[in-house]
């Protein structure tokens, strides 16, 4: 008796680890590109072992991270910047890319954004990525070239992933606190931080859309 309920034991097993396996060779670039939320009832059972790697991921390098000011990135430079310097600032995050679709719209906006804003306590971090469409393939120095030839005056950060294993851990933390679980594309997301630390994301906007959420935060400061 105890030697059949073992072998039971291990056919349950078993199956469930067959349950919980991939089904499709594409299953780990698919839950790197965010569908293990943006399709759950198809990934969830054809791509259960990458989206488990993916979700525990998503919490990996937090460690000792209590607040937006913990966090550090370099900039396009290779310089790094620690976040503690935004304290009591605006914060305005989005990711980038020189060859969307959306590129000469939202570089223009967020030049106006930066334009109207620059003299007062704000910052806009452009972090480039290359995960939506390979639409930001370049390296440093001429994605900055580029940038700079928009107009930009903001900072432009190092080029990261903002999904799968491999995000950087500023969005793994961004996301964490705000959401979306995942970035939809290129400038998809706009993550707005108060001078307090306090985590606001928007998607689907415009930079200028920001703007009175922005000088809101800094009223509410003034106070």
């Amino acid at each position: 008796m105890r030697a059949l309920l073992l072998l039971l034991c291990l056919l349950f097993l078993t199956r469930a680890n067959a349950v919980r396996a991939d089904r499709d060779d594409s299953c780990e670039a698919w839950a790197n590109h965010g569908e293990c939320e943006a399709n759950q009832p198809y990934m969830l059972v054809h791509c259960a072992t990458s989206c488990d790697a993916v979700a525990k991921a998503a919490s990996e390098g937090l460690d000792g991270i209590e607040s937006f000011f913990d966090l550090s990135a370099k900039d396009i430079d290779g310089n790094a910047i620690a976040f503690e310097s935004f304290r009591g600032k605006v914060t305005v995050l989005t990711n980038v890319a020189s060859y969307c679709g959306y590129t000469e719209s939202h570089y223009r906006g967020l030049v106006e954004l930066w334009s109207v804003m620059s003299d007062k306590a704000v910052e806009i971090l452009a972090f480039p990525c290359n995960q939506f469409g390979a639409q930001e393939p370049e390296e440093a120095d001429k994605i900055k070239d580029f940038a700079s030839s928009k107009g930009v005056r903001f900072r432009i950060m190092e080029k990261i992933n903002v999904n799968g294993p491999n995000a950087h851990q500023v969005y793994k933390y961004l996301k964490a606190q705000a959401g979306p679980p995942t970035i939809n594309w290129n400038f998809g997301t706009y993550f707005v931080v108060g001078p307090d630390g306090v985590v606001e994301s928007h998607s689907g906007v415009g930079p200028m859309e920001l703007r009175d959420v922005v000088d809101e935060l800094l009223e509410k400061e003034e106070l």
